[in-house]
């Protein structure tokens, strides 16, 4: 639902697209950062199924699965609905910011109707064939950043976030798979995610996407965390700590181990994820 409108939208009275009637949820998104994409989309299948656990075999209380698509397993978005950055990039452009490519040419509508007449004097398709693709290049080779140095409570850190359970859905490192572009090829990419879809409990749940419950999300990429000034996929926690607070369902262990750590403890777990 297109919450923001250009000013020609705003000279014809329009302020925002009305939710439709009947609407049973409404989930919220933050912008996601894309460091790290490229190789995210990188990862092999195997690698990813690897850490899969859908009905729970080894009773831990995580049960992660892949989110399948038409084109394998999701790897983007919060539930993890697209499988790939080509895709991923081309909807953006028409879904977040209503430009039209050759691959998706048809205006947004509001509300189901057509928008009215003046308010888009810019031809169709809006993006070139040849800036839509040097758009998904350029995601494609955003680097993660290096991760800085947090002296000893990081690396004590690193080790409680273990102890408790983080690193069981926010896995340290995954491997490329072979790829064509040897910046991409077999490499190990320290993403903190698995990849997978977990039920994060009520308190999250929003709505539906593919296959992926209203409670269901893919696990958040921890790169570049230290960045992060809004954290949950709705912005809902303003620190990191309030962030792990109001994880629930499959993380509900961690977290209360979490709520059980020390203060010497606490500190060092979130000086480690400062350093991200």
């Amino acid at each position: 639902m297109q919450d923001s409108v250009t000013p020609l939208l705003r000279e014809a009275g329009i302020t925002k697209e009305p939710l439709p009637p009947g609407v049973t949820g409404v989930g919220l998104r933050t912008t996601p950062d894309l460091f790290g994409f490229g190789l995210l989309e990188a990862v092999a299948e195997h690698e990813i199924l690897r850490h899969a656990d859908p009905d729970d075999r080894d009773h831990d209380g995580i049960s992660g699965r892949p989110h399948w698509t038409d084109d394998g397993i999701g790897r983007f978005g919060r539930k993890g609905q697209v499988s790939n950055l080509t895709d991923f990039i081309t909807d953006a452009w028409i879904y977040e910011q209503g430009i039209t490519s050759e691959a998706e040419p048809d205006e947004q509508t509001i509300a189901g109707e057509p928008l009215p007449d003046g308010v888009d004097p810019t031809l169709d398709p809006e993006i070139s064939e040849e800036d839509l693709e040097a758009s998904i290049r350029f995601v494609q080779f955003l680097a993660p950043p290096s991760r800085v140095h947090g002296g000893m409570n990081a690396v004590r850190g690193a080790r409680v976030f273990s102890e408790i359970g983080c690193a069981s859905c926010h896995v340290p490192a995954l491997r490329t798979d072979r790829h064509p572009i040897r910046a991409m090829s077999r490499k190990k990419v320290f993403a903190y995610t698995d990849l997978l879809l977990h039920d994060m409990g009520e308190e999250l749940s929003d709505i539906c996407n593919g296959e992926a419950l209203p409670s269901e999300f893919r696990t958040e990429p921890l790169m570049g965390l230290r960045f992060s000034t809004i954290y949950m996929h709705d912005g809902r926690a303003t620190t990191i700590e309030q962030a792990i607070e109001m994880h629930g369902g499959e993380a509900t262990g961690s977290r209360d181990r979490f709520l059980e750590l020390s203060h010497r403890k606490r500190s060092q777990l979130l000086r480690f994820l400062e350093t991200l």
